[in-house]
């Protein structure tokens, strides 16, 4: 046997910075004078993918793949929509990514970010059922069932990881007949399908290879198992718990060898293996990290992860001393320890000079006061160091600590708010107080540090009140971060109440008057249940209150927009990294109109460049009868979706007038939702499809209008206006729901002096654009896109 190890993260994890663990144990091992590498598969793969010569293979492949059903045919069509966009920008966009100085550019930051959401929607229409992102991915394949797992990992066509590891897999790095041991990190369930795909492959590459799995995701998994499993085809040992020291002894028992009656991995700290159909286990025992060992991030490609920096991970501490209800932390991590501050600062210190990196987040679960406080006096000295990290409401948080760690560096903090209910934080066992939740608040904002405020919403016993109470205390503290202290990036982030079987409501569900449901038998690697309360929010309330929450309306789900789109989540690096360069946020972008002034009515017509187009295999609207094309503005991120008769090509509007456009629309029965010729074509013209030659030198005097097939949603007091073309929607509350119903009926001019506010947002964000005087468009009778589909 090989006597080299390599240490291997599956995707998906973290894009934006590497992960810890992998480099940790790699540090360890060669501590221990193993011969040892990391591959990062999670970030070399995403890095293939999102590139221009891999995307031109999934177009074809998205081409002439067959839909599944509908559904499957909507994404198919957007990512060929989006596809000449996506392959055409994706490498300038990466770059941008990875600049600090598009920190400093919200315009170009915007536009990365676009052009690396069309590659992802492009990848996704490439498979079957498939939502890839960088956060989560589904495809066809469920990652509940280990049949289903399995299946996944021998498709290319179903499963895009095999897809993608078939044609970029490093396999000189596994072929090497010096490697003995590969050891794979799962410390999530997005790693999972991904893998076991690894592992297959792995296994059928190199039967004689040792594997070893670890990870916190592997190891509330193996728990659950007490015979074997057929994940056992592929894997050797599994280290539960904690890696360091295990896995240097596994590599020492396989040189030692088994001798008579015995099995070297009887002495290794929280290993499982397969013992002729029962697996057999060990005690779990916790690593000394007062000794751990520096990182070795020389092994990762620290220039591929898609934030400038990089970002290096650190700890100081390990598990967390608190058991809250709905954690399963403490299952998997063993007990709480801290290690030297002074060593922490230290390797600080090494991996800046090692990497030309100031920026670090602390991956801890919990930074206790006193971690907080002594890492806070050891960086003090190292003035050019940032970095964040997660702490709870505690009564000793005061201003004095606060101005510490501000001046140590800390430039974000995350806080878990989960309620501002003592009521409910008493039901989660929290342990904190929300007044120390205030004076926590108000200390860090008036020290400079940005906050960001967990939400847990719907915990078993809340009722509506406290949960929507919640959501206005989080966007009052963001508010007031930014009126009265001027700290501009304190953000918060809800989530829906999961069950996790691990947790103390999971193994103790009477104590909160929880009924577990019983999964289906074929969900058999499923860790979360569905359940049913006593009282408060049901489980279905509690993901309603999460939507309505992130002001999501499933009005917005029309053709190709989702109130899910990749864009509009925080991406908690860049925010960090934003503060630390002193760089604004970026604020939602406004949405330029193209219409004002008008063209000359002579002037010439031409298709924008960068505007691509398709037909679908479906109708515009219920009343029409032919398939409907899709338009998309890759410059302006506009989609449209328009009824087209016959075999008519989008390029024949080229070199039109607009007088010739509006009787070619109305000859060919071409429109938007409904709207008569006239209507269609300025709607073209305003969202940038068609650029005129000429527009008229002076302005005629204009009326606002609102703009076609906005949808206005309402519940419980908040109004959601949505507009397909932009994929914009914006909350609205109290009167100002007044001023878009009047401007919605009541045509009104366009004079600056006679504009509030909220008139003058309608109009940045495109809901509102100006019309000539005395030109009366109806609105269609179609106000939204794609129901009939």
């Amino acid at each position: 046997m090989g006597t080299k190890t390599v240490l291997v993260n599956p995707p998906l994890w973290n894009a934006y910075a590497p992960h810890l663990a992998v480099p940790l144990l790699l540090g360890d091992l060669r501590a221990r004078g193993h011969e040892a590498t990391a591959y990062d598969l999670s970030i070399e793969c995403i890095d293939w993918m999102l590139s221009a010569a891999t995307l031109q293979e999934l177009r074809e492949k998205a081409a002439t793949r067959p839909p599944a059903d509908l559904e499957d045919e909507w994404a198919r069509q957007r990512g060929l929509l989006v596809a000449p966009s996506a392959i055409r920008g994706i490498e300038e966009a990466k770059a941008r990514l990875r600049s600090l100085d598009t920190l400093h550019e919200p315009t170009a930051f915007h536009w990365a970010r676009r052009t690396v959401r069309d590659a992802l929607w492009l990848i996704s229409g490439a498979f079957s059922h498939c939502d890839f992102d960088l956060v989560s991915n589904t495809s066809a394949y469920s990652a509940e069932s280990t049949v289903q797992v399995l299946a996944a990992s021998g498709d290319p066509e179903g499963n895009p990881y095999r897809w993608a590891f078939d044609r970029m897999l490093d396999l000189d790095l596994f072929r090497d007949p010096a490697v003995g041991v590969v050891g794979v990190s799962m410390s999530a369930d997005t790693q999972l399908i991904a893998g076991v795909t690894f592992l297959t492959m792995l296994r059928e590459m190199r039967p004689d290879i040792h594997v070893v799995l670890g990870g916190n995701y592997a190891t509330r998994l193996v728990d659950r198992w007490q015979h074997r499993h057929a994940l056992f085809d592929y894997v050797d040992t599994v280290v539960t718990g904690e890696g360091e020291g295990a896995l240097a002894a596994v590599i020492d028992g396989l040189d030692i060898g088994t001798t008579a009656g015995a099995d070297f991995r009887e002495a290794i700290p929280g290993a499982v293996w397969d013992g002729g159909g029962i697996l057999l286990r060990t005690p779990r025992r916790s690593a000394d990290i007062s000794a751990s060992v520096k990182p070795a991030y020389d092994a990762l490609p620290l220039g591929k992860y898609l934030a400038p920096g990089p970002i290096l991970p650190v700890f100081a501490s390990r598990s967390c001393p608190w058991e809250c209800a709905f954690c399963s932390i403490p299952f998997a991590s063993n007990s709480f320890r801290q290690r030297p501050a002074a060593a922490v600062a230290e390797e600080m210190d090494l991996l800046r000079a090692d990497h030309g990196s100031h920026y670090f987040m602390f991956v801890d679960e919990i930074m206790s006061l006193r971690t907080l406080r002594n890492i806070g006096e050891a960086l003090v000295p190292a003035s050019d160091v940032f970095w964040y990290g997660e702490t709870r409401f505690a009564g000793g948080l005061d201003d004095e600590l606060a101005r510490l760690l501000h001046h140590s560096g800390c430039r974000r903090m995350n806080f878990g708010l989960e309620s501002t209910s003592q009521r409910v934080l008493d039901l989660m066992r929290k342990g904190t107080r929300i007044e120390d939740g205030h004076r926590n608040i108000n200390a860090m904002l008036k020290a400079g540090v940005p906050i960001h405020l967990f939400v847990i919403h719907g915990f078993p016993g809340e009722t509506r009140e406290e949960a929507a109470h919640t959501v206005q205390f989080a966007e009052a503290v963001r508010r007031l971060s930014i009126e009265r202290y001027g700290v501009a990036h304190t953000t918060w982030g809800g989530s829906p109440f999961v069950l996790d079987v691990h947790s103390p409501i999971g193994t103790r569900p009477q104590e909160f008057g929880v009924h577990i449901e019983s999964p289906d038998p074929g969900d058999d690697l499923s860790l979360s249940r569905n359940y049913r309360t006593d009282a408060g929010l049901s489980q279905q309330d509690t993901l309603a209150v999460a939507k309505d929450a992130a002001g999501s309306d499933d009005d917005t789900t029309v053709w190709f927009r989702a109130a899910g789109d990749p864009m509009a989540r925080e991406i908690e690096e860049f925010t960090f990294l934003r503060a630390c360069v002193q760089a604004p946020p970026p604020e939602a972008p406004s949405v330029p109109l193209f219409n004002w002034p008008p063209p000359e009515p002579d002037a010439l017509l031409r298709i924008a460049p960068g505007v691509t187009f398709t037909r679908v295999p479906w109708t515009a609207t219920e009343t029409d009868s032919e398939p409907a094309i899709a338009l998309y503005n890759s410059a302006q991120d506009r989609f449209l979706q328009l009824n087209w008769k016959g075999d008519t090509t989008w390029q024949e509007l080229n070199g039109l007038s607009t007088h010739e456009m509006v009787a070619w629309l109305a000859e060919r029965e071409c429109h938007y939702l409904g709207s008569d010729p006239a209507a269609t074509a300025s709607l073209l013209l305003r969202h940038g499809f068609l650029v005129p030659s000429r527009r008229q030198a002076k302005a005629p005097a204009a009326v606002l209008r609102a703009e076609i097939g906005i949808a206005l949603n309402s519940r419980d007091g908040v109004h959601h206006l949505s507009n397909p073309i932009t994929g914009v929607t914006i909350r609205l509350r109290g009167n100002a729901v007044d001023t878009w119903r009047y401007q919605r009926y009541d045509r009104t001019t366009a004079s600056e002096a006679s504009r509030d506010t909220v008139t003058d947002a309608l109009v940045r964000y495109g809901f509102l654009h100006y019309q000539a005087a005395g030109t009366g468009l109806p609105q269609p009778r179609h106000l939204t896109q794609g129901q009939a589909a």
